[in-house]
């Protein structure tokens, strides 16, 4: 796997020698200064926007910005390692990521000369490619950057890979992550309060690096397996129910991770059969020796019950809140979404069978599991699935648009 991590608050507390640095070239430009403890709030998105930042609101121009960088730049280029260090438990989770074998890369908005050094300073011979701000390169959350380490690293051009990982500190490199497509993990100790992360919508955070080691084999090992799956159970929905999960764990006071590898494990069982692939799925938690690292025998078996009651048919209610959490997010009920995934299971059951055939075993089913008095039931009720249960009710019984969704989802995938 390929771990591409951000620099500035997620491998190294750089924000001493950044402020003292930009204090430094206020001064001498007679710009008021500022408290260290004000610039974590200012940094991200390279030099010159913290300069701008920085400054007053009103003196904010790009030619007090670069006279103010003639000074920042070289006395930062002296003094950024005074006060930066690695955050705790850094070295030892990039000498274990070395010894696994996976490919490390630095992906910083600072620039280049500057990310460089600090890296070469403080993990020399640790990561396989190091780029910061370029120039003629547009600075994160462009993507180009992943896409440039991606092609140094794993020899393609422009083509992401699927064992890719991206961990970073801020709403910056959770937008790189999304734009190049690859997946995110937020780390809470670097410059953005995890409150900040939640109330933007950041799915994965971890809160001590040696968390990484876990979503790595999630991400690697886990995940993939999906892939051999039906078109309504492939990876997408397994990374769908996870961030749904985080969202309820959040709200119902749940232990994230925990609930995070509930959703990654709750449909592996798909690989056996699907009448009892619930069953299956937590035998195959149960069964994992690896999970044993982060997990108590106790914690496993909640696990493994919530994985057992997440699926729909399930006349019994869940046994534990991690059940509810994982059914809940399961649900996924988004109109569109069910009738394609309904009227592709219809066609994996019947793969030869006319259009009115497909169309009246999905409309029985969706009659029988999302109608009122379906056998669907949600247990957290959600304002999500609430709403989206209600428009699915709707068009259940507006069969004319119902039957031109079907038909329109039968002729794109003849």
């Amino acid at each position: 796997m390929t771990i591409i991590f951000d620099l500035d608050g997620t491998l190294l507390n750089t924000i001493d020698d950044l402020g003292y640095a930009c204090n430094y070239a206020l001064e001498q430009t007679g710009y008021p200064t500022h408290r260290i403890e004000e610039y974590p709030r200012m940094v991200g998105n390279g030099i010159n926007n913290l300069i701008r930042r920085a400054l007053p609101e009103a003196e904010r121009t790009e030619e007090n910005v670069l006279k103010v960088r003639e000074f920042f730049v070289p006395y930062y280029d002296a003094h950024n390692c005074d006060y930066t260090r690695p955050y705790e438990g850094i070295p030892e989770l990039l000498s274990a990521l070395r010894s696994q074998g996976h490919h490390l890369a630095v992906a910083s908005n600072k620039y280049q000369a500057a990310t460089e050094k600090i890296v070469s300073h403080f993990f020399p011979g640790i990561f396989d490619v190091v780029l910061g701000e370029r120039e003629g390169i547009e600075r994160k959350p462009n993507p180009t950057i992943v896409f440039d380490i991606v092609e140094r690293v794993q020899n393609t051009e422009h083509r992401v890979q699927t064992e890719l990982l991206y961990v970073g500190d801020s709403l910056v490199d959770r937008d790189t992550a999304a734009n190049a497509n690859v997946p995110f993990v937020a780390c809470s100790w670097g410059f953005v309060d995890r409150d900040v992360l939640i109330e933007n919508g950041v799915g994965r955070i971890i809160d001590k690096p040696e968390e990484l080691l876990l979503d790595i084999y999630i991400q690697q090992d886990i995940l993939p397996q999906y892939d051999a799956f039906d078109g309504g159970h492939r990876r997408d929905h397994a990374e769908t129910v996870i961030c749904e999960s985080l969202k309820l764990a959040r709200t119902n006071h749940a232990d994230e991770t925990m609930a995070y590898v509930i959703a990654a494990y709750h449909d592996l069982g798909l690989r056996f059969d699907r009448e009892k692939h619930h069953i299956h799925s937590g035998e195959i938690l149960m069964a994992d020796e690896t999970l044993r690292q982060w997990f108590t025998e106790q914690q496993l078996l909640t696990m493994r019950d919530a994985v057992e009651d997440h699926r729909a048919s399930s006349k019994n209610p869940p046994r534990t809140i991690y059940g509810a959490i994982v059914a809940e997010a399961d649900r996924q009920i988004d109109p569109l979404t069910v009738i394609h995934r309904t009227m592709a299971y219809s066609r994996k059951l019947f793969p030869e069978a006319d259009f009115e055939t497909l169309y009246q075993r999905s409309l029985d089913h969706l009659h029988e599991k999302y109608a009122e008095g379906g056998y669907m039931k949600l247990w957290l009720n959600s304002e999500r699935n609430v709403q989206g249960l209600a428009a699915l009710r709707s068009l259940i019984h507006d069969e004319p648009h119902l039957r031109a969704l079907c038909k329109e989802w039968f002729d794109s995938n003849r």
